[in-house]
């Protein structure tokens, strides 16, 4: 399943101890809201909750995404290629893998 129930973490902050949530105002087709409810109801868990819960992955996901492209982006870089290379053999130049089984 796509979805699995999870708890939204209270969100602390030095001055308050617990962040409040915040009530906002989105319009949904009915036959989208009708399948929220469905989903909530069969996950016993409130319609806020899952739509909170799903914008929270969304955000995450877009937010890994980014930093995955950053890392690839690094690593087709040519020069870093090379400098990895040199560090990893002068690393085993410095302490070699011990021959046989590790």
């Amino acid at each position: 399943m796509w979805y699995e129930p999870m708890r939204i973490p209270h969100y602390e902050s030095e001055e308050q101890g617990i962040m409040a949530m915040k009530k906002i105002a989105i319009s949904l087709p009915q036959p989208v809201l009708e399948r929220v409810d469905r989903l909530a109801a069969s996950r016993g868990e409130s319609r806020s909750h899952l739509i909170a819960t799903v914008l929270d992955r969304v955000a995450r996901a877009k937010h890994d995404r980014d930093i995955t492209a950053q890392i690839d982006a690094l690593f087709t870089d040519e020069k870093v290629g090379a400098e990895q290379k040199a560090t990893a053999d002068e690393f085993l130049r410095m302490s070699p893998w011990p021959k046989g089984k590790w």
